[in-house]
């Protein structure tokens, strides 16, 4: 009895479900049996921990007069009933529909719902199921399906579920199907809201007085049938008429007498299917050919009515309009004066109020820095010039491909006598012997002119690009130096010549190696190449090639390999980073298969995640020297192996060789310049794998050839 009672507090009282102890809100013998279950069959866990995220859903409807339209007297809405099966409670949901003009979402929040008439009963699982009438709050719905898990758990529990039912509307559409269908301004309304035909044509006045060509947009409005006809003045053209051809309206078919106007049925007006491209509407008088439309309008005359071609009509030629789209297109700017850039100046030479230039978002939003991809190509460059003292002299060209612009950085050394730094600052880097006080902007350098061995005039200083680094090389290697075209282009030199592949091919032999006939020296290749290519080939294509067939790997990265390792430990041990035990239990949770490689991007995240304290490109050398398997995945038990700090090296990158007493390696600016240095070593002193070459090259079938005639 809770008649006179004050107080109705919970007393926290724990419990113990397997072994652990918990807080109820509840005694030990109060609604611990769910009352889906008899008495003493059901688990000792309480139910919301046994259907903690069970839900049964339900789809159902409920009819709602309308009082205020005259269309009809009620509408159907259908809803979601869930039944969350932890605590009983009941949740009501309407899906939302665009423009429907009700109020959708929650109909009725998440709670338990008593059962009409009732003071203390609730309802529970066994009232709901398909073909069931309930009431909630007044309201009553109408279940007619449920999804899969609710069948399934009903079906356990003991519960026949019925088949699904169908919705009203749709009985109502299979009875009515052979009945004319009605029309309904309100449904069309809420079908084709927002959905606009697009068509462009004409109107040919040249007929009347000082008569012209009118060029017009037509809009049909698939919600209520209705057409707005657009004009199309171009700009400065003397016309003095407003941009309204004809205002949003319905359009007859046919104009009537003015008599018939008085009275009558309505009139037909134009429909989607009497508009298509070459279609003339007689709008009130003024015939109006149809030319073109939008892809939207084409995807929906493809789908409603099955058209496949859109063939556009020409407009008849207009002297006038031919003017003043000449005179505007053949305006032209007076010269550059010097001040600002080419952009801005134009900018200001177009418009009275001075507005900033725009650049091509578009490609700053393909070519900006994202993640790892720098988009930035960076050489190793020289000074050309008469002057003996700047041949020491040592220059980094970074060129940006999100706004082509180019900046040039010098490495300094000590006691050189030059200050290293900005050389010269970022910004468009223009084509020596070309006139700048032009209106047009003259051409500058692009990326097809950035590879190793080009030399670049700039500022009146001319620079050869002698390295790149490891992002310029594979940016590069498809458009500017692509290994089909440069195979293809040494294919139709040697098979020029007379006994070409085969002289070559003999010359040649004995430079391979002694221990593996398939290897030869970079150097050897080199020249051989040279030999029958002369000036065809640059030292971009020379590269590439000797970046394709590389040949015995781990004997030619071992230099670089320990190099690298020296600059990493001084990079760790500046960062104070000593954290390997944390990094190897990362690694051996990213690996699940167990099968001690990694990728290289999940690698590079996790080197992150652990911070090591290396800049990007340190980091990309070194999981360039480390072995990997023969899907290019990195073995993880190798990079431990290379940060062991017991047996790490120290590397004297001014002598070349190692050094016994522990030493830092330079600051990362020097450091850049030794490494692309030593890549250029290795290019020099590697080998190159003759036989894939010659395999790739396949021009066996000349030697043949050559040899049957000779035979003969």
């Amino acid at each position: 009895m809770t008649i006179g009672k004050t107080k109705f507090g919970v007393r926290p009282v724990f419990t113990a479900i397997d072994r652990v102890n918990m807080l109820v809100d509840k005694t030990e013998g109060e609604n611990r049996v769910p009352s889906l279950y008899c008495r003493k069959q059901a688990p000792d866990l309480p139910t919301w921990i046994m259907y903690d995220k069970h839900i049964l859903r339900f789809q159902a409807y409920f009819q709602q007069t309308l009082h205020e339209m005259r269309s009809a007297s009620s509408v159907l809405r259908k809803v979601e009933i869930f039944f969350f099966l932890e605590d009983g409670t009941i949740k009501v949901m309407e899906p939302r529909t665009e423009n429907s003009g009700m109020s959708q979402g929650t109909m009725i929040c998440r709670q338990r719902i008593r059962l009409p008439f009732s003071y203390d009963m609730y309802y529970d699982v066994l009232d709901l199921n398909i073909g069931r009438e309930v009431t909630f709050h007044g309201k009553v719905f109408k279940i007619v399906n449920c999804d899969n898990f609710t069948r399934v758990f009903l079906n356990r529990l003991g519960i026949n579920v019925p088949d699904p039912l169908n919705w009203p509307d749709a009985v109502e559409r299979a009875v009515d199907k052979s009945k004319p269908p009605k029309h309904r301004p309100f449904r069309q309304f809420l079908d084709f809201d927002r959905q606009v035909l697009r068509f462009y044509g004409y109107w040919d006045d040249r007929e009347s007085e000082a008569g012209t060509i009118h060029l017009l947009e037509i809009h049909y409005f698939l919600a209520d049938d209705t057409i707005e006809i657009k004009e199309m003045v171009p700009p400065n053209s003397g016309v003095e008429v407003g941009p309204m051809f004809l205002k949003r309206m319905r359009v007859p078919r046919k104009l009537p007498a003015q008599v018939e106007m008085t009275g009558g049925p309505k009139l037909a007006s134009y429909s989607p299917a009497d508009l298509s491209i070459g279609a003339v509407l007689n709008v009130y008088g003024r015939k109006v050919v149809l030319t073109d439309c939008d892809p939207f309008t084409k995807e929906y005359y493809r789908v409603t009515y099955g058209f496949d071609t859109f063939v556009p009509l020409p407009t008849p030629g207009d002297d006038t309009t031919e003017k003043i789209s000449v005179s505007i297109k053949d305006r032209k700017l007076p010269p550059w004066n010097g001040y600002g850039s080419y952009d801005d100046s134009a900018e200001n030479c177009r418009t009275v109020l001075p507005k900033p230039p725009h650049k091509d978002f578009i490609k700053f939003l393909h070519k900006d820095r994202v993640g790892f991809d720098s988009h930035a190509l960076r050489f190793a460059a020289r000074l050309i010039n008469d002057n003996p003292e700047d041949a020491r002299r040592y220059f980094i060209i970074k060129y940006f491909l999100c706004d082509d612009t180019i900046g040039i950085f010098e490495l300094g050394e000590r006691n050189s006598g030059f200050k290293g730094g900005k050389f010269f600052r970022r910004d468009k880097m223009y084509l020596p012997n070309v006139d700048f006080f032009v209106p047009k902007e003259p051409p500058a350098y692009s990326d097809k002119d950035m590879w190793i061995g080009n030399e670049l005039v700039i500022n009146q200083h001319c620079f050869r690009l002698i390295a790149a680094d490891e992002y310029a090389l594979r940016y590069l290697e498809y458009p500017m130096a692509n290994v089909p075209l440069i195979m293809d282009k040494i294919r139709r030199t040697l098979a020029s010549k007379e006994n070409g592949y085969k002289d070559f091919v003999a010359k040649y032999m004995e430079a391979v190696l002694p221990s593996n006939r398939d290897l030869m020296s970079t150097k050897c290749f080199k020249q051989a190449l040279k030999e029958i290519m002369c000036e065809k080939m640059t030292e971009h294509e020379f590269i590439t090639l000797i970046r394709y067939f590389r040949g015995d790997p781990g004997k030619e990265k071992s230099p670089r390999r320990e190099m690298v390792r020296s600059l990493v430990f001084s990079d760790l041990t500046r960062g104070l980073w000593d954290d390997r035990a944390r990094l190897r239990e990362g690694l051996a949770h990213a690996d699940d298969g167990g099968a001690g490689v990694l990728p290289a991007p999940r690698l590079r995240q996790l080197l992150r995640a652990h911070r090591l304290p290396l800049s990007n490109d340190l980091m990309d050398c070194m999981l360039s020297v480390l072995e990997t398997d023969e899907n290019c995945n990195i073995r993880y038990d190798d990079l431990m192996n290379f940060l062991d700090f017991q047996t790490r090296p120290v590397y004297n990158l001014a002598e070349g060789d190692y050094l016994k007493v522990v030493r830092h390696a330079p600051p990362v600016k020097e450091t850049e310049c030794k490494l692309w240095q030593d890549a250029d070593t290795l290019i020099q002193e590697g080998y190159v794998n003759w036989s894939a070459f010659l395999c790739q090259l396949n021009l066996e079938h000349l030697v043949k050839d050559q040899t049957e005639l000779v035979q003969k």
